[in-house]
Order: structure tokens, then C-alpha cells, then sequence
């Protein structure tokens, strides 16, 4: 604790630097010298105060060498967050090229679409090296549907760096992306690329890491196979892989929104829970016939490799590396005589972890697990002594939810605040689905054993795919009753509140039970008065949106939560492409769907006529989806606020100028290349301002 208490700021600090500081060598440079000057100050300092401890046996002594080391690690995160988010820092041409790359995952198929991530290289032969990962986007067809893990291939495209469209509530895309180490994205069209040959064809020139990682995949793809060979299949095949293997492209949305809805999707992602089902197993077998001291070590070497060994097969998650890590640890001080399964223990993982890799500490799947564990270790040994432990099938029921709540207690605010949504029934969903996905992952030796011998593989498949059936048949159960998926928007102060309170509850002022109920008492008031506050600071405020969304063009008029307007070309087009809108916005900021405006219309708030919307408050815009307004003469220019061009329009801003004074002219992000061009050079040449939202994303006008 000691150590991960000044590494979480340095790295928290050396983000914003990173960001405020824009980067750059000379940075850079600074801020390595600084870090070694002060890095060696406080080792001298350290081995000095250790000195003096020694001869003197002065307790400021050790107090200062601890002082020194916090420092220490405090500019190491400095510097280690620093330089890994500067390396994602790269300019890209807007100039299609040819690049040489190698896919470092399976390909994730969309109905559209095929996503990888893959290494891009550069130089030729020996001289090959690996530059920066990206996310490739291909157009669908048969021959993109055949990528694998480890293809090497050419393609010609346009690199961009990862950003956001901007609208409200959207999904933080360029921060998933950027967690990931991926500084640029590339679409790639139909016969734009050439796949050369698969990874086990050619010698690569690959690091350490990334070599080990592919050939893990390969080997989980092998795994796969043979689940399809037993016989296994549709939502069965894909919730098994999901659930012993990590491979979740298979899954579909349906099923990953109802495992989300409950507040079980931590049942798909392999966690400690899923790891803690394989070391009970390998206590069983192998620790449990160790007596002697040697054996002992034996047994933990072996139960060691295997358990890293799943990890890796498994990708690396970093869930699943942070419980790899504390079985390691309770292993070794379960050698040497101490517990490894503490607070300390999860420290040190995280410890580790962000030092090798500080994108992990930004990434939500690293957080909820530390989260849970943490929830789980602190709350779980108060209620060891209550009169209920005394009979063991209730002890058994009882520690199986508390351990599901202590997790869910300290998980919950987190997910209300980055994803809006939480279940009540998260606790009792986790109590009905663990043994269920025990018995799936306890299955998976039997699928493999019938697998290669192809002995018992109808019955092992038939016996996986009915516990699969019944699993995802209770969460669906789940799913229809009352509050399964309540709809929240926490902001970050009130999601910061929650966890102080958590935290203090924890404290040790807080042991005995009467001061317990009074803090609880006290918290839970003014926890209410905070969410009240937070409710009206998170309330929608009158407002227009210009939405960025290349396909469907829309202007969102905010009134209040009970009155909007959408103005858009086609209501179809409304409801099939701007649905992940209306799950992420309206239903958290709206109590009404808004009212969807095609063609001409009138109320008392506002009114539309040709594309032209005035609105009561006096702010009024004019959409552009067609030439109609071009050739009319004998009008006078008209003040308008916002001049809305989309695709459709072929005119020229000289011509709108004999009839409209925008105040600022909005370009869609469905114009094509050369007319967006086109238009931001008239309206230079006019002198008038402009919002493109290919480069700042979607717009947003508060109303008066």
C-alpha cells in the first residue's frame, strides 16, 4: 500500500502533463533528468537513513527512508505515464499509403464490417521492426471473414488518429483505443489489401510480448476447434469460449446486454472468480498430496505455471492478470509462512502491473476487478464472527453472498458512472449464476479429453450446451423483472463521494457496532442530500444538438426532458441508425422521446418551414439537405443563427450570402471530402465562421 499510494498520482500527474504540456522531445528530455536527479537523491537519502537506523537506531531514520521511497515511486509513475502516453503521440498523412502490417487478435465480424487490431511495420528483411498498433476496419466479404490472428498483409489507406464524433452521453472510443496502445485507425475498402501469408509461414520480427501473445492465440484458436469438433454450436459454443477461454467475438449483442442488464457481465469477462474455480482444482489435486517441504515447492511451481499459463492462452486480461498475480503471491507467503491473500497482496499486484503497462490504470476492467477484490478483503472478515457461521450450509449460502455483495458494494457507483445503468439484483443474479458457471468451467478438461480421443463428445457437448441453456434461461428471467435495469446519471463528484463514504466506513473509528450504525445513519443521509444535489446538477438544460453522425443528419431541440424535437430527413433512418443515441442520451437525460420532424411543421414552441426552424426563445437555424433555396431572388437577407449544410446541398456559400447572415455555418460530417474543402474556403473567403464537425465533433448550443 505503501508503494501503490504515490505511484496512482504520479501516474494520474504524469497523464496531465502529457496532455498540458503537448509533449515533445524536449519535454521529454526534462522530465527523464529530473525524474534521475530526484530518483537518486532519494536513493541516497534512503541508503543514508538506513545507515543511521543502523549505528543509531533513530526511528526518523526510517521514517525519512520511507518518505524517500514514496517519493520515489511518485516520479517513476511521473515518468512512466509520461513516455507511454507520448508514444501514442503520432502524426499521421492524410495521404492514402501502402503499409505493411501483422493482426495481433481475432478478427471481431459485424454485420457491416470486420475489426482487428493489429502491429504496423516498416523496414525490409533483417531490418523489419514494428512501429505502432492499429485498428483496422475492413469492408465485409468472404476473403475478410478468413483473417487470423498472425496474418501478415499489405493494405492502401488513410491513417487517423482515434477520436470521438462528440455527441452527448457518446462512448469514450479514443480512450478505449488509446488503453489499448492504438494510435491510429484505417478503413480499409474492398481489394484495397493482400493478405501474404499466415504467422506460421514466414519468421517475424516481433517483440518478446507480442510474439507470445499471437502464438497463445493461435493455440486458444486450436482450442476452439476442437469445441467444434465435439459437437458444440451457436449460443452454447460461444457462451463456453466466453467463459473458459475469453473469446467473446462470438457472443452476440443480445446476450451480452442481458448478462449487462443483471449486472453479471463480469460472468463473461474472466476474472478472479473464474481463476479461483481453477486453483480449487488444483488445490484438490496437487497442493493437498503436498506434505513435505519440497513438495510443497514442487506443487507451487506447478500450480504457478499452470495457472500463467491459462492466463496467457486467455490473452492477458487484465482481470484475469491481477488474480494470476495475488495466487502467486499467496503461493509464495504460504511458503515461507504468511498470508498473500490481503490488501498488501493487491497492491502489490497493481504495483506491478502499472509498471510494466500504466494504460491499465484507465482501463475500466482493471478498475472494477481491483474494485471488487478490494470490496471483498476489507468487508468480508467484519462479518466472520456473526452467529450465522456457526452451521455450515448457512455459513456456505451466507459467505457466497456476502462475497457477491462486498464485490458489487464497491463495483456499483464505478459502473453507474461509466456506463449509466445498474441492476438490483446483481447480488442474487451472482449467487444463481457461479455454480452454473462452475460446472461449465470444470467441464472444460472433459470437452478437450473427448475432443482429441473423440470418446463421449455427444454427451459431454450435449451436457455443456444444457447448463449453458440454463444459465442464460434464468438471466433472461431475471431480465423481465421490476428495477432489472435501473438508468442512472452520476456524475464524477458524486461517484468520488460514494467511495469516500465506503472508504471511511472502513476506518477503524468505525469497529465497534454502535459507532457503526451511527456513521451509517449519518452516511446514508448525507448521501441522499448528495444524490438530490447531483440530480439537479445532471438535469438537461435547454439546448440545440447538432449531431455528428455521417449517415443521418439530425438537429436535437431540447426544451426540457418532457419536450424535444429531432429534425432529420427520413424518420426511418431516425429510428435505425440513431438508436445507440437513444439508448446512451435519451434515456438517461429524456423522460419523453423527442418528436420527430420531417417535413413542415408548426406548434407553439417552434416552427419549420422548407428546412428553415425558428423556435420560441428566437434562436432559429436553416438544414440544408437540398438545392431548393437555390435561384430564388427578390428576397431579403434573412439573419439566421446556425446555416446547417449536409449532403444533398450542391449549391455555394456565395449564393446562400444573397439570402442568409448566418451567425456561424455548420458542415455536416456526411459531406464529401472535396465539398467540405470547397465550402471552408467560401466561407474564408466570406468571413464567416464556420464548426467543422469532422475535426471538432458534434455541436452543442445552449438556449436561453
Amino acid at each position: 500500500m505503501r508503494l501503490a499510494v504515490p505511484l496512482l498520482p504520479g501516474l494520474w500527474l504524469g497523464r496531465l502533463l502529457w496532455q498540458y504540456a503537448g509533449g515533445g522531445s524536449q519535454a521529454g528530455i526534462f522530465l527523464s533528468i529530473g525524474v534521475l536527479l530526484i530518483g537518486g537523491w532519494c536513493l541516497c537519502v534512503g541508503i543514508y537513513s538506513l545507515h543511521r537506523r543502523a549505528c543509531h537506531g533513530e526511528l526518523r531514520s526510517y521514517v525519512s527512508f520511507g518518505i524517500s521511497v514514496c517519493f520515489l515511486f511518485f516520479f517513476f509513475g511521473l515518468w512512466r505515464s509520461f513516455y507511454v502516453w507520448e508514444n501514442l503521440r503520432r502524426v499521421w498523412t492524410d495521404e492514402e499509403r501502402e503499409y505493411h502490417a501483422i493482426l495481433l487478435n481475432t478478427p471481431q465480424i459485424s454485420p457491416r464490417t470486420v475489426g482487428a487490431e493489429a502491429m504496423l511495420m516498416s523496414g525490409n528483411g533483417l531490418a523489419m521492426r514494428q512501429t505502432s498498433k492499429l485498428w483496422l476496419t475492413f469492408s465485409r466479404d468472404s476473403l475478410a471473414e478468413t483473417l487470423r490472428t498472425g496474418d501478415e498483409l499489405f493494405f492502401k489507406g488513410r491513417i487517423r488518429r482515434p477520436k470521438n464524433k462528440g455527441n452527448p452521453e457518446e462512448f469514450d472510443y479514443a480512450e478505449y483505443l488509446a488503453v489499448k496502445g492504438i494510435s491510429g485507425r484505417v478503413f480499409i475498402g474492398k481489394e484495397r489489401w493482400k493478405r501474404i501469408h499466415g504467422y506460421e509461414d514466414k519468421e517475424r520480427h516481433l517483440s518478446l510480448g507480442i510474439d507470445l501473445r499471437i502464438k497463445a492465440l493461435l493455440w486458444r484458436d486450436r482450442i476452439l476447434e476442437v469445441y467444434r469438433n465435439t459437437g458444440l454450436q451457436g449460443e452454447a459454443l460461444d457462451l463456453f469460449a466466453a467463459l473458459t477461454l475469453g473469446e467473446k467475438s462470438g457472443l452476440s449483442d443480445e446476450l451480452k446486454d442481458i448478462y449487462a442488464g443483471v449486472g453479471v457481465s463480469h460472468v463473461l469477462a474472466l476474472s478472479g472468480m473464474h481463476l479461483g474455480f481453477l486453483v480449487a482444482m488444483l488445490n484438490l489435486f496437487i497442493l493437498s498430496y503436498c506434505r513435505r517441504h519440497y513438495l510443497r515447492l514442487l506443487g507451487a511451481m506447478l500450480a504457478t505455471v499452470l495457472v500463467w499459463g491459462y492466463t496467457f492462452l486467455a490473452g492477458l486480461p487484465p482481470s484475469l492478470v491481477r488474480a494470476a498475480l495475488m495466487y502467486s503471491l499467496m503461493l509464495s507467503g504460504s511458503l515461507v509462512g504468511r498470508s498473500g491473500f490481503s490488501v498488501n497482496s493487491l497492491a502489490m499486484s497493481a504495483v506491478l502491473m502499472l509498471c510494466i503497462n500504466p494504460l491499465w490504470f484507465y482501463d475500466v476492467g482493471f478498475q472494477l476487478s481491483f474494485l471488487a477484490m478490494f470490496g471483498i478483503l476489507t468487508i468480508c472478515p467484519r462479518f466472520q464472527e456473526l452467529p450465522l457461521m456457526q452451521w455450515r450450509y448457512v455459513r456456505w449460502i451466507f459467505q457466497s453472498l456476502l462475497v457477491s455483495f462486498a464485490a458489487q458494494l464497491f463495483t456499483v457507483p464505478l459502473v453507474a458512472y461509466r456506463f449509466g445503468t445498474f441492476s438490483f439484483y446483481s447480488a442474487w443474479a451472482t449467487l444463481v449464476v457461479s455454480p452454473l458457471t462452475a460446472l461449465l468451467i470444470y467441464g472444460m478438461p472433459l470437452i478437450l479429453l473427448s475432443g482429441i480421443t473423440g470418446i463421449g463428445t455427444t454427451v459431454c457437448a450435449w451436457w455443456i450446451a444444457r447448463v449453458g441453456t440454463w444459465q442464460n434461461d434464468s438471466l433472461r428471467a431475471m431480465m423481465e423483472w421490476p428495477y432489472a435495469v435501473v438508468h442512472t446519471d452520476w456524475s464524477l463528484w458524486f461517484t468520488l463521494w460514494c467511495y469516500v463514504v465506503l472508504c471511511a466506513w472502513l476506518m477503524p473509528f468505525c469497529r465497534s457496532y454502535a459507532r457503526r450504525v451511527q456513521f451509517g445513519l449519518m452516511s446514508v443521509i448525507l448521501t441522499l442530500c448528495a444524490f438530490a444535489v447531483n440530480r439537479q446538477f445532471c438535469r438537461i438544460r435547454p439546448e440545440i444538438v447538432f449531431y455528428n453522425h455521417s449517415s443521418c443528419p439530425s438537429v436535437h431541440v431540447i426544451y426540457s426532458p418532457e419536450r424535444s424535437y429531432l429534425f432529420s430527413t427520413e424518420e426511418d433512418s431516425v429510428r435505425e441508425r440513431m438508436s445507440y443515441i437513444a439508448e446512451s442520451f435519451w434515456a438517461k437525460k429524456l423522460s419523453d422521446v423527442p418528436v420527430v420532424v420531417t417535413a413542415d411543421f408548426r406548434d407553439d414552441y417552434i416552427s419549420s418551414v422548407h428546412g428553415l426552424v425558428a423556435g420560441r426563445n428566437g434562436i432559429s437555424f436553416l438544414m440544408l439537405t437540398d438545392d431548393r433555396w437555390d435561384g430564388i431572388k427578390g428576397m431579403c437577407q434573412a439573419e439566421v443563427d446556425y446555416l446547417y449544410v449536409c449532403r444533398g446541398y450542391h449549391g455555394s456559400m456565395h449564393e446562400l450570402s444573397r439570402l442568409f447572415n448566418p451567425r456561424c455555418v455548420v458542415l455536416d460530417a456526411s459531406l464529401w471530402r472535396n465539398e467540405r474543402r470547397r465550402y471552408i474556403q467560401e466561407c474564408d473567403r466570406l468571413g464567416w465562421s464556420f464548426h467543422d464537425m469532422e475535426a471538432k465533433g458534434a455541436l452543442k448550443v445552449a438556449l436561453n
